[in-house]
């Protein structure tokens, strides 16, 4: 699933379509047919990202809000060009009179009153690309989240917004803290440490181009222990173990020797 990094490249490919005047709207999600003739008109006069969630603000009050889904993803077009992907998978089209702005295979599309779509993402922690992140609110969330694990609680994002899957396994990895660690076993000290490299490692990644959490580019340099069960740790040498975890069976790696339980003091 696509993490906040990637939402932040999808911001950054986006933005020549800003100040733009929508020609047409088009895509086969539910959520466009409404709106089709409505948006005609508008001034697109944002985009951003929150967390895994990509906000397109317009003017009249109004805004566009996606979530990529495993398999999403934005592309930018120069108008009346060819597409390089199937067009039968755009969930959303917008046209302006130099671009086509199309998202693929997305299964939230929502648009609606600037207000009313905001609104829809009230619940969710702070943003770990922010310039700045209050930890007090993350250690807050934490403690009244009901995630179970470590692993757990850094996939929650009403605790803290963006991280997914692979940071995941990157984060607990540097903090040396297995994923298997009872949340009610983590200090305070921990969770915010947790968030503050969560903040490091995403920011790190937000330049296009193939992430890296080692610091290092190529082929099989690029994770501490994603993707790599089997494998030596790049630390001590263990084989890297990765079991389905969570409600959602998503993999998780780790190193039975580097990452060990966490006892609160």
């Amino acid at each position: 699933m696509p993490e906040g990094d990637s939402l932040e490249h999808a911001a950054q490919r986006l933005q020549p379509i800003v100040g733009g005047v929508l020609d047409a709207v088009g895509g086969s999600h539910r959520a466009v047919a409404p709106f089709r003739r409505r948006l005609v008109g508008m001034t697109i006069a944002e985009v951003s990202a929150f967390g895994k969630h990509l906000l397109i603000h317009l003017d009249r009050h109004w805004s566009i809000r996606t979530h990529l889904g495993m398999s999403g993803s934005w592309r930018l077009y120069p108008r009346n060009t060819p597409w390089r992907r199937t067009a039968g998978k755009a969930r959303l089209t917008l046209t302006t009179s130099a671009h086509v702005a199309v998202c693929f295979s997305a299964p939230t599309v929502e648009i609606g009153p600037t207000p009313r779509v905001l609104d829809s993402i009230a619940h969710l922690g702070p943003d770990v690309l922010h310039d700045e992140i209050d930890t007090v609110v993350i250690i807050e969330r934490a403690r009244a989240s009901s995630a179970l694990t470590a692993a757990d609680l850094l996939l929650d994002q009403r605790v803290m917004s963006g991280v997914g899957n692979v940071f995941k396994s990157e984060i607990l990895f540097l903090e040396k803290i297995a994923p298997s660690t009872p949340v009610r076993l983590l200090s305070d000290d921990s969770i915010a440490s947790l968030a503050n490299r969560a903040r490091r490692l995403l920011r790190a990644n937000r330049k296009p181009g193939p992430r890296s959490t080692t610091g290092r580019r190529g082929r099989n340099a690029d994770t501490w222990v994603y993707g790599r069960g089997g494998r030596p740790c790049r630390r001590c040498a263990m084989l890297i173990e990765s079991e389905p975890h969570g409600n959602l069976d998503r993999v998780t790696y780790w190193c039975p020797r580097c990452q060990t339980t966490e006892l609160t003091t």
